[in-house]
């Protein structure tokens, strides 16, 4: 076969679940630590940068750890998901092969596992359209300006509409398992 795919380090549902359950502990951790401040339990703040510092500082730290905390777990999240689109495309192009080897067929197939890498999400995106239900597609496009906004900070353009790391979770996942139900689908 001249198609090779790519080989996952892991399975995607379980790489973005995996970002989900760090997200929440680092929430957890940051909960537990201003409630120790709060109490006043030096003893449990020991070596720490809160030891010192007012309450009032360790509120401002906190709740701006805990936005960039959301902005970094919607970053790799929707860095997992734009991965396995890659992967989607490339195994719909792969199949194919499997309906026709023609010389045609052969050079789309390298074509895209060329190129993918290079092309827009939104034509990824536009791709995919048939196998997701329309309304998830715009909560992926929502999700992709956010996190587009949050990776460049361009000052000169006004922030999107703001999403949640819960949002993402529940979108992302739902995409991964309607796209590969769908997919399972067409192979079968």
């Amino acid at each position: 076969m001249i198609c090779s795919p790519r080989c996952p380090i892991m399975s995607v549902p379980d790489a973005i679940a995996e970002i989900w359950r760090a997200y929440q502990v680092t929430l957890d951790c940051l909960e537990v630590a201003l409630l120790e401040k709060k109490r006043g339990r030096i003893d449990s703040l020991q070596g720490t940068g809160f030891m010192d510092m007012p309450i009032d500082a360790v509120r401002r730290d906190i709740q701006t750890s805990r936005d960039v905390v959301n902005d970094h777990a919607i970053l790799s999240m929707w860095t997992v998901f734009e991965r396995e689109m890659v992967a989607v495309l490339e195994s719909e192009s792969r199949k194919m092969l499997d309906t026709s080897s023609s010389a045609f067929n052969q050079a789309v197939c390298r074509k895209v596992e060329a190129g993918i890498e290079y092309w827009r999400v939104s034509e990824m995106i536009d791709l995919i359209k048939p196998l997701l239900a329309i309304e998830l597609i715009g909560y992926m496009k929502q999700i992709k300006r956010y996190r587009d906004w949050v990776a460049h900070k361009n000052p000169k353009k006004a922030p999107p509409a703001k999403v949640t790391p819960e949002f993402t979770y529940e979108v992302l996942v739902l995409a991964l398992e309607q796209m590969g139900a769908v997919s399972q689908a067409i192979a079968g």
